[in-house]
């Protein structure tokens, strides 16, 4: 699985860390409601039915095995971030009105 981050994305997962967070860790598929909505999260453990599939700004991103196969070919995925958005989400990013997104390169090219 191919996986990118956006350069507005590193940022925020590099302010997140400068805020004393430590033992990040990102996690493709793991929301309740959100899906396959990356979640940022601090000494946190994915599970053992996760793969690492990358790093953003030096924090490990995990998938589980299923999203990790269902985009084992192809342009992978590409991890984004939408500002401005207030929301409840257990995810680091929110404490600073932001929210982590992925999507797929050909969406993120027309943005």
């Amino acid at each position: 699985m191919q996986l990118r981050a956006t350069d507005a994305a590193e940022s925020v997962v590099r302010r997140v860390a400068a805020s004393g967070r430590d033992e990040l860790v990102m996690v493709l598929g793991t929301g309740c409601c959100d899906s396959t909505a990356p979640y940022l999260y601090d000494r946190y453990y994915p599970g053992p039915d996760t793969m690492k599939v990358g790093e953003i700004a030096g924090v490990p991103v995990h998938a589980h095995r299923w999203l990790a196969e269902l985009y084992a070919e192809g342009d992978g995925l590409i991890v984004d971030v939408d500002e401005g958005v207030t929301n409840d989400s257990f995810s680091l990013e929110s404490e600073y009105d932001c929210r982590f997104t992925l999507k797929l390169p050909e969406r993120a090219e027309r943005r």
